[in-house]
């Protein structure tokens, strides 16, 4: 990517984060469901891991290949205009450098943006020790003045996630590393789960960062959410989900009763997908 486009990508994606509206993004899970996201009129993209997974016949969890991420997102970036981030999980490496090295992949490839995450859903699901992982969120701060690039470091605590440890601890759990990853250089403090406005609007209070949350049943009120001061708010795997539960209903009622309607009626028509991705 030209890299006067890409470090204007960058300025315009920091600046999403400390508008006074919260703004929605939505999750990429390949070059096509990119390009409906910007012709739709987001504002920018994310990647979902979870989506790149399922794509290729795998589940969540850093079970494919990192270059695989890599060339994905590159031919994302060379298809769409708009800012993108990348979901990189827990980074695809056993060491600082090793994310270092992964992300500096990224954001050659033309994202601006990466996520980074604490939690492992281990049999007893647990977060990454504090003090590491405000060394993994340091090292990317320093990356971005060697690439010259000033990606977004969106900085994820799973406590709620994956619901680690007490349930009565997560919310200062939540707010205590929000603040330390902030400290460290995050640019936006990413808290997913299925967590109520009134637990929002404490992360919100006592985090000095953009928050971002995760749309879920219980976080969908866009309206409360924006009201309560959330600036990013991400589609997740949802999009992508759905997507495949349309293909299994397809197949369900092909299967059990020999119809092929639900495969045939809708409006995504051939002439219809050829005027999208032109």
């Amino acid at each position: 990517m030209n890299n006067t486009k890409q470090l204007h990508l960058a300025k315009q994606f920091q600046e999403l984060h400390h508008g006074n509206k919260m703004f929605i993004l939505p999750n990429a899970w390949d070059v096509g469901s990119a390009v409906i996201y910007e012709k739709s009129n987001f504002l920018a993209i994310g990647t979902t891991s979870a989506g790149f997974a399922y794509s290729l016949g795998y589940p969540d969890g850093e079970k494919i290949d990192f270059e695989y991420i890599v060339q994905t997102v590159k031919r994302i970036t060379e298809r769409v205009s708009i800012p993108v981030s990348v979901d990189i999980e827990l980074g695809y490496a056993s060491t600082i450098d090793g994310i270092v090295e992964n992300v500096t992949k990224i954001i050659e490839a033309g994202a601006v943006g990466i996520n980074i995450e604490d939690g492992y859903s281990a049999k007893t699901p647990y977060l990454e020790d504090l003090d590491i992982q405000i060394k993994k969120i340091q090292a990317l701060s320093k990356l971005k003045e060697k690439l010259g690039i000033p990606f977004v470091i969106n900085a994820r605590t799973c406590v709620f996630f994956i619901k680690a440890g007490k349930s009565e601890e997560r919310l200062s759990i939540a707010i205590e590393r929000g603040n330390a990853f902030h400290k460290s250089g995050a640019d936006c403090v990413f808290v997913p789960g299925a967590i109520e406005e009134s637990i929002i609007s404490k992360l919100i209070e006592n985090i000095p960062a953009p928050i971002n949350v995760l749309a879920t049943p219980i976080t969908s009120n866009l309206e409360n959410l924006e009201q309560l001061g959330v600036r990013r708010l991400s589609l997740g795997s949802s999009s992508v989900r759905k997507a495949y539960s349309s293909l299994i209903e397809s197949v369900q009622e092909i299967q059990g009763e020999n119809k092929i309607l639900k495969l045939l009626n809708h409006d995504f028509s051939y002439e219809t997908a050829n005027k999208i991705f032109s």
